[in-house]
Order: C-alpha cells, then structure tokens, then sequence
C-alpha cells in the first residue's frame, strides 16, 4: 500500500512538470557545448567567437532554424512570451538603450555571450530581472 501511494506521488510529480520537447532539448544541448567560447563582437562561430545575438543564429541555425542575425530582428521573430519560459526561448533585455539575447536552458538560467567573459551560464537574479524585456518562442 504504501508502496503504491509513493509510486503515484512520484508519477504525478513527473507528469507535473513541462516535457522537453527534442527540438527544445537539441537547442539546449548546442548552445551549452558551447560554453567557454569567446566573445568577439559580430562574432557567429565557434572558432572566432560569439556576439549574443551571433550565438542565438549559429544554434538556431545549425539546428535547421531560419532566424534573423540582428538581435533587433531577432526580438520581433517567433511569439512573444511573458512568462512560463521553456527551454529555447530568447531572452532579450535592455541595458542603457541597448539590447541584449541569451538563450533559456531551464531553472532560471541561460547561456549568452557575455562580453567580459565570453559564452557562459548566467542565474536569472534580480539584476538580470531588472532589465528584462521581452521573451519569445521560435520552436
């Protein structure tokens, strides 16, 4: 009996939570194997380095993913998202006028070419709240 109950909690947690589709799990997966990359501005490969929108094109892209290369056009592609983030979706975010993408990978963190420290992991913190503006869904 007990057995069973344990077994069903654990089954209702499980289909609880968001399912990682394979296209959302293929775009996690890219743009994390490419953590520690450079930055290098206008950058959109791994050999010479990313720009944050460089590094939303190259992991969309090399996953079959038409996407603009501007991180201006890439803010009006795809479904605008308020909240309930999914793994894939671009983050965009505002810093003195200027815009800013990373990539969410779940659990309040994303990947973005960060220009002092290259392609990192970032915890979503009330800083990066702060200047939040926008998300969108592509897949």
């Amino acid at each position: 009996m007990k057995k069973v109950g344990i077994i069903s909690l654990l089954l209702l947690f499980l289909l609880s939570c968001a399912v990682e589709t394979a296209p959302q799990r293929n775009i996690k997966e890219k743009v994390i194997s490419l953590v520690g990359s450079k930055y290098r501005y206008g950058g959109e490969s791994p050999r010479t380095g990313f720009d944050c929108s460089g590094l939303v094109y190259y992991v969309y892209r090399s996953s079959g993913y038409k996407i603009p290369r501007s991180t201006e056009r890439q803010l009006k592609a795809g479904k605008t998202i308020k909240r309930g983030f999914e793994k894939g979706d671009l983050l965009f975010f505002k810093f003195n006028g200027k815009l800013h993408v990373g990539i969410f990978i779940g659990k309040h963190h994303m990947v973005h070419a960060s220009p002092e420290r290259g392609v990192v992991v970032e915890n979503l913190n009330r800083y990066w709240k702060k200047h939040f503006c926008k998300g969108v869904r592509i897949i």
